[in-house]
C-alpha cells in the first residue's frame, strides 16, 4: 500500500540521514559506491 512504500522511504531516509529524494541522491554519489556489476553471467 501507499502507507507501507511510505514507511520504507522513510526508513531509508532516516538511515541516510536525509529529509528528502534529492538529498538521499547526493548521499549516494557521496558514498563513492561502484556501480553493479553487470558482467555476472560467467563468460
Amino acid at each position: 500500500s501507499e502507507a507501507t512504500i511510505k514507511a520504507h522511504i522513510t526508513a531509508v531516509f532516516r538511515k541516510l540521514g536525509v529529509r528528502n529524494r534529492t538529498q538521499a541522491v547526493i548521499a549516494i554519489q557521496q558514498m563513492e559506491i561502484d556501480p553493479a556489476d553487470q558482467s555476472l553471467s560467467g563468460d
